[in-house]
């Protein structure tokens, strides 16, 4: 009995130290194995020691999750721009317009053709050489390539009146309004402005049902508040893009950095195609009309636009006359810092006078080089520009009060608002002109304005006085006897003139000889005769 428990004992420590033995053999193989696939990864190294890979405890959200009612209101929002767009959109036009191209055929007789009539000598002659075989010279014009372009509009009367920009329409012969569902109507230019860059063109919509969009109020517009622009992009119709106002008040952008510019700038994508078209607030109003955008011509995210509250005024004058009786005083002003305002022992803030135009309602009302405006109506006056828009507030014939320092000493001057010469050529330009002037500018095929201090000094003229003209038409009596834009007339049949008026009257007078001017371009002059029937 007792040496049966003693063998199972004995077989029992057998077995255990067998199972230990064959355990320990297949961890050995397993450690080999690895070590043998190891050492084929990198072969003739030594094998590291296996480390098992850091795992990284999971990222702890900075923020909670949205909430339902967050997500509402950013559905909200995004819904509010569907129903502005919607709301919007039909009142907003795609604007094609064409432009004839004349060409110059240039005859033996001239070999400078019309755009040099004054070749020789310091203005040489505008008639050519007495040995010319061709005593008339010039040459003819022929139909060339048709110019296209395309702009965006906004209808804001049922009556068929289209708000856009004048570069967009102001020189086109033709042009085509499409609208969002496709249909396509003629337009006629019922009034332009170019120191604005407005127009106001106008569809005949018999039948077809007109909506309109109403100009709202951008002077209650907030830096960062939502806007959206809708226009006609790169020709994409109807393209509908999401900002907000980044800033206000902006000035002296683009080329023609002499107009008047008041802009709305926005981050709303603004490429070209977009201008005259709407930039709208989140209640649908229109708040600025599309006009310029900052780069090479692609959206970099700063366009401009013109505030609806300067387009208000300028839309009713065009509306009712086709053109801006815009106010003015005859003032140039210079940039003014605070290093000049200490030399000169002058307040820090205000308006520089550079210069004065002779016989204007400010030089009337006494203002003179060297004063520094500061108030104008009871309002501080930080800049030029300051100064410009609350003399625009005004009509013409209005009352100025201005306040100046002079010397040391404060003065309070009141000026009598002129009108502002307009430097519109054609006929939206002329409207409201007398029949005698018009006649004599179709006549002779010239368009003139009034000679200001910051255009003497662009034309480099001095002490001068006389009318610049603004444009000329080509194959036009003007165009043949070689008279070009930015010429300075300074007597009409040996009569000096002062002002358009004065010009105008004498020009139209029956001459059979043509009329003698003498003009001024740079340093030089010349007469040059205009003949009426010359073509």
């Amino acid at each position: 009995m007792n040496g049966k428990p003693t063998t199972f004992r004995l077989f029992r420590s057998l077995a255990l130290f067998t199972t230990g033995a064959l355990i320990t053999v297949a961890c050995t193989k397993v450690k080999v194995s690895w070590d043998q696939q190891a050492s084929a990864a990198a072969p003739g190294s030594q094998a590291p020691a296996v480390v098992s890979p850091a795992v990284p405890p999971a990222a702890q959200p900075s923020l909670p999750p949205p909430t339902a009612n967050q997500i509402a209101d950013a559905r909200s929002l995004s819904r509010t721009f569907s129903q502005v767009a919607e709301q919007v959109s039909p009142s907003v036009v795609s604007i094609r317009v064409a432009k004839k191209q004349k060409l110059k055929v240039m005859r033996r007789g001239n070999p400078f053709g019309r755009e040099f009539p004054f070749h020789f000598g310091p203005f040489g002659s505008p008639f050519g050489a007495p040995d010319e075989e061709d005593e008339e010279g010039g040459g003819e014009e022929r139909q060339g390539p048709v110019q296209r372009g395309a702009g965006s509009g906004v209808v804001i009367d049922t009556k068929g009146y289209i708000l856009t920009n004048n570069h967009v329409v102001g020189d086109a012969d033709d042009i085509k309004v499409q609208f969002i569902d496709g249909k396509e109507l003629s337009a006629k230019i019922v009034g332009t402005d170019s120191r604005s860059d407005l127009a106001v063109i106008r569809v005949d919509a018999k039948d077809y049902a007109l909506k309109a969009s109403k100009l709202g109020d951008s002077e209650k517009l907030l830096v960062g508040e939502w806007v959206m622009a809708i226009g006609n992009p790169f020709g994409l119709d109807h393209t509908v893009t999401v900002g907000v106002i980044s800033a206000k008040g902006r000035s002296g952008i683009g080329e023609n950095r002499g107009n008047y510019q008041d802009f709305l700038q926005t981050d709303a994508s603004i490429n070209p195609g977009n201008s005259g078209g709407p930039l709208v607030n989140l209640s649908g109003e229109v708040i600025g009309i599309n006009t310029a955008i900052l780069g090479p011509g692609g959206n970099i995210g700063i366009g401009f636009a013109v505030p609806s509250d300067m387009a208000k005024p300028i839309v009713s004058e065009l509306l009712t006359s086709g053109k801006v009786h815009r106010p003015y005083l005859g003032i140039s002003m210079q940039q003014y810092e605070s290093e000049m305002a200490k030399a000169m022992g002058a307040p820090e803030k205000g308006a520089l006078v550079q210069g004065l135009t002779a016989g204007g309602p400010a030089d009337k009302a006494g203002i003179r080089r060297g004063d520094v405006i500061t108030k104008v109506d009871g309002k501080p006056i930080g800049n030029s520009r300051d100064v410009q828009r609350q003399v625009l507030t005004h009509r013409v014939g209005d009352a100025v009060s201005m306040e100046v320092w002079r010397d040391g000493k404060m003065l309070t001057l009141t000026a009598k608002a002129g009108e502002l010469p307009s430097d519109d050529a054609g006929p939206a330009a002329s409207a409201g002109a007398t029949d005698e002037a018009s006649a004599a500018k179709a006549k002779l095929g010239l368009s003139m304005q009034s000679l200001t201090p910051q255009l003497a000094e662009r034309l480099g003229v001095k002490n001068a006085q006389g009318v610049v003209i603004s444009g000329v038409k080509p194959g036009s009596p003007a165009s043949e006897a070689g008279l070009q834009r930015g010429d300075l007339i300074l007597e009409v049949d040996r009569h000096p003139i002062k002002t358009i008026e004065e010009a105008t009257k004498l020009l139209a007078a029956q001459r059979p000889g043509g009329h003698v001017l003498l003009v001024q371009r740079g340093d030089s002059s010349v007469y040059i005769l205009i003949r009426p029937g010359a073509q």
